[in-house]
């Protein structure tokens, strides 16, 4: 069995209210479940802010203070390997809805055709010629965010972003 962000009947919901939405609408219930489970793995690859809520229940009290003693390295590998996704996290039971809808883009997304390996290539490219077949490079061009982070919509790059851990926060702690 395999674990994605909601339900396809959810999803079947979401894409009834959502313009455009055709390359959901004639996918099949087997190629929908496998956009699912791989837009997931695309969701679960980011570096989210804060820990897995099974981690989060064995590190803090429910005062939000961390344990003492502080549970073991073997005991906070078995909280993370419990929770097989990265949601949800701290004191949420439950999966966010930007979390779930963010997928559901992604999902569309690679139902439509995009190829986030492609696209990530094409960030690269500056020319193309048809004739004479020619392509060429700029290796030295700035990136757009969403696909540099493997997210094939920047729609669901915009509900992802608020729950990313800040790249340039640091954490320190006293050992």
């Amino acid at each position: 069995m395999y674990t994605y962000y909601g339900t396809v009947n959810e999803a079947n919901t979401y894409f009834t209210n959502r313009l455009y939405s055709t390359a959901w609408e004639y996918a099949s219930e087997s190629d929908r479940e496998k956009a699912l489970i791989g837009a997931t793995q695309i969701v679960d690859r980011l570096n989210f802010a804060g820990h897995k809520a099974a981690v989060y229940d064995i590190t803090y009290d429910s005062t939000g203070n961390l344990v003492s003693p502080a549970p073991t390295d073997a005991a906070l590998r078995t909280a993370y390997t419990s929770q097989e996704l990265e949601f949800p996290r701290g004191t949420d039971t439950e999966v966010p809805d930007d979390i779930k809808m963010a997928t559901w883009e992604i999902s569309y997304a690679l139902l439509d055709g995009v190829d986030p390996d492609m696209e990530a290539e094409n960030l690269a490219v500056t020319g193309q010629t048809i004739a004479s077949v020619r392509t060429t490079y700029d290796r030295n061009n700035v990136n757009i965010e969403h696909i540099a982070n493997g997210v094939p919509s920047a729609k669901a790059w915009r509900l992802l972003v608020p729950f990313l851990r800040d790249a340039d926060a640091c954490k320190i702690s006293r050992v």
